[in-house]
């Protein structure tokens, strides 16, 4: 898995491309939270390189979203594949998550 961010005083944009799964998501875990302790009020996450994700992904994306939220934040995914969407939408989590093409 590769992680690119780019910060600014209010946004980021964290760039994925691999696969995240248990091996390795603790390494996307440290980048995220770092992003929401910080309270950047939107967090953007281009999954364009992302060709599957487990559950300990979508855990780490969970915790990033409840710190972000408690200080009014966003957290918007871009540009899935069908194979991740369908992981999201299989747990029901397009409900919680924000998603654009």
């Amino acid at each position: 898995m590769d992680i690119k961010t780019n910060e600014s005083e209010q946004n980021a944009t964290i760039t994925i491309a691999g696969t995240i799964t248990f091996k390795n998501s603790n390494e996307l875990r440290v980048v995220l939270l770092d992003l929401a302790k910080k309270k950047i009020k939107q967090i953007r996450i281009d999954m364009k390189g992302v060709d599957y994700l487990d559950s300990s992904a979508i855990a780490t994306f969970i915790e990033c979203l409840k710190i972000t939220k408690a200080h009014n934040g966003e957290l918007i995914f871009s540009n899935l594949n069908e194979t991740c969407k369908d992981i999201f939408m299989i747990a029901r989590l397009d409900k919680i998550f924000t998603f654009e093409n």
